[in-house]
């Protein structure tokens, strides 16, 4: 009897004491990864950074810090980690932004052609038809089951309100260029089909010379490679390409910090009972950002903020800081495929979301 307690009790300390083990190794992990604040990026955030979060509410974004690279480029991409309501947000003033500044009517959008052309037919009726637009965005389930929201469908509503102010020659047109959400099969990857929806629309509709605003998951507006494998992803496919304006490309990522992200049930690992975790932010414990610490040390809660990555003396046309995301547990990393690349070869702009809550189901509970 007391051999079979011993086992017993050796089994319970193992099973208490093995999570605990785990927990540590990835913390100590994760702040090895992330790093100390650099007196040299505070200083330089300080001064290229932009409080845009009273902007929105005001139904605007105006912006000092896009400088004239940024404006005399024609393809511009906002990439995020889904499932994060104000970044629906900024996708909608950025849009808005662009239109009105630089007349931007070519919203380049992560889903399918069949599912592009229904929201064009929505946004082009005389009357708003939201059975149309919620059929769409449960469709966008099969793809990006975090994205299909009430904050997708609301957002598309703002757009179309929008888009009855503009003469016929800004209004705004949608081109999807993922693969089929019904089409599952891995014969060709998904962001090298991206390119060749793309080039395929520019083409047939003579898009030579205009400009593209996208909206998209953070790993397809990386502008070099990733990865141990040089995984080269739409946005650096498209600035490797044949396209006349390959090489005036910009890119700007969302990053988050103390939000909630939408989690979905899915079959790739659990979801909690309410599918929403805050667990996944650019300072861990799952996902990390290495200087994200930088961001946080001169932002504040409840802000939307916008950094300028490639201006005069940036650290980041130097270092790796900002540009890639480590993945613990549930997904492979998303790091730099050499030390030779610099963040601004990624991307030239950020934004940390605050306090972020998790995009919403469109269904009833």
């Amino acid at each position: 009897m007391k051999k079979t307690l011993k086992v017993f009790a050796k089994v319970v300390l193992v099973l208490v004491l093995l999570p605990l083990v785990v927990y540590f190794y990835f913390w100590i992990k994760n702040i090895n990864f992330i790093g100390k604040t650099d007196d040299e990026a505070i200083e330089y955030l300080t001064h290229n950074k932009q409080d845009i979060t009273l902007r929105f509410k005001r139904d605007e974004l105006d912006t000092r810090l896009f400088d004239d690279t940024f404006y005399n480029s024609q393809v511009f991409f906002l990439g995020e980690s889904h499932g994060y309501a104000d970044v629906q947000l900024v996708d909608k003033y950025m849009l808005m932004h662009l239109n009105r500044e630089l007349g931007v009517r070519h919203y380049i959008a992560e889903m399918d052609s069949i599912r592009a052309y229904r929201l064009n037919l929505f946004l082009e009726q005389d009357t708003k038809d939201s059975l149309l637009l919620k059929q769409v965005v449960r469709d966008i389930r099969m793809r990006i089951p975090q994205q299909s929201s009430k904050e997708l469908y609301q957002k598309w509503l703002d757009i179309y309100d929008y888009n009855k102010t503009l003469p016929d020659s800004l209004k705004i047109t949608v081109i999807g260029v993922d693969k089929d959400f019904e089409d599952t099969s891995r014969a060709i990857e998904r962001d090298s089909m991206m390119l060749v929806n793309f080039k395929r629309a520019v083409e047939r509709q003579g898009l030579e010379n205009e400009k593209f605003y996208g909206f998209f998951g953070y790993t397809h507006v990386l502008q070099s490679s990733y990865g141990e494998e040089n995984i080269y992803p739409f946005a650096a496919k498209i600035k490797r390409s044949d396209l006349p304006f390959a090489n005036k490309v910009q890119s700007i990522v969302c990053l988050t910090l103390d939000s909630e992200m939408s989690l979905p049930k899915n079959h790739q690992f659990p979801s909690p009972p309410d599918e929403k975790t805050s667990l996944i932010n650019s300072d861990g414990p799952v996902t990390i950002v290495k200087g994200i610490k930088d961001l946080r040390a001169v932002t504040h809660q409840n802000t939307i903020t916008l950094f300028s990555l490639n201006s005069a003396n940036s650290p980041y046309k130097r270092n790796q800081n900002l540009a890639g995301i480590k993945v613990n547990l549930v997904g492979n990393d998303i790091l730099p495929s050499n030390t030779e690349q610099k963040t601004t070869g990624f991307f030239q702009y950020a934004i940390l979301v605050r306090n972020s809550k998790a995009l919403t189901s469109l269904e009833p509970n």
